[in-house]
Order: structure tokens, then C-alpha cells, then sequence
């Protein structure tokens, strides 16, 4: 499944523990966003974060 629109930092991992089998998602929009005021590269490790928040056990 693919996914996006009003998708971000603060939505994602919700998302994805919410909703299996996601395999894409487009965040173009929020990531680019987001690189203006982050820089790219924190950007980039923040969305790392989101996903690998999501696939934490809990």
C-alpha cells in the first residue's frame, strides 16, 4: 500500500503502527518543508526517527 498527503514529523509513526502494510509513502511536501527550516540532512534523520519509532516494539 502506498500512502501520503498530510502526512509529517508529527503524524507518520501514528500512521504507520496504525496502518500495516504500508510500503511507501509520499511526504515530499512536509519533507521539503521541513528541509527549510531543519537543513536537509536533520530533516532526513528526523523522518528516520518517525519510521523507526513506528517499528518499535511496544
Amino acid at each position: 500500500m502506498n500512502a501520503g498527503h498530510d502526512l509529517n514529523r508529527d503524524n507518520l509513526a501514528d500512521f504507520l503502527r496504525a496502518v500495516p502494510g504500508v510500503l511507501e509513502v509520499s511526504i515530499g511536501h512536509a519533507l521539503v518543508a521541513d528541509a527549510l527550516e531543519l537543513g536537509l540532512p536533520e530533516t532526513v534523520r528526523a523522518y528516520q526517527r518517525c519510521i523507526r519509532g513506528a517499528n518499535a516494539v511496544s
